[in-house]
């Protein structure tokens, strides 16, 4: 038997990892965004035709926590699923497979499987 688990999402993103002494500022045509004090503190404009919209938002942060970087769209955000660096995830899933199967059987043939 094979086992199977959802398959990651593979966009990757910049990122930083926040503490105490963090700060930065951040600026597109749509976000504004400062982090100081473990507080990150956006302000979001949408503007088309027919309206303006003006979002402002504070985040309080925990240090350690991971902030990733959508440039075009959101700038920083507090992603809602963990996150990891690839190596990281990457030995998890050999770990499961391992886990699984006791040896590296699941990993060669799955990878057979997807060839």
């Amino acid at each position: 038997m094979n086992y199977y688990v959802a398959k990651a999402d593979l966009v990757p993103y910049e990122g930083i990892v926040v503490n105490k002494d963090t700060t930065l500022t951040y600026e597109n045509d749509k976000v504004k965004q400062k982090i100081e004090n473990l507080e990150l503190e956006s302000e979001t404009t949408i503007e088309t035709k027919k309206f303006k919209s003006v979002t402002k938002m504070t985040v309080h942060l925990e240090e350690g926590e991971i902030l990733l970087l959508e440039g075009e769209g959101r700038g920083y955000f507090l992603p809602a699923e963990p996150v990891d660096t690839i190596e990281k995830v990457i030995d998890d899933y050999k770990t499961l497979a391992l886990t699984l199967d006791g040896d590296n059987n699941d990993i060669e043939r799955n990878e057979e499987q997807s060839s």
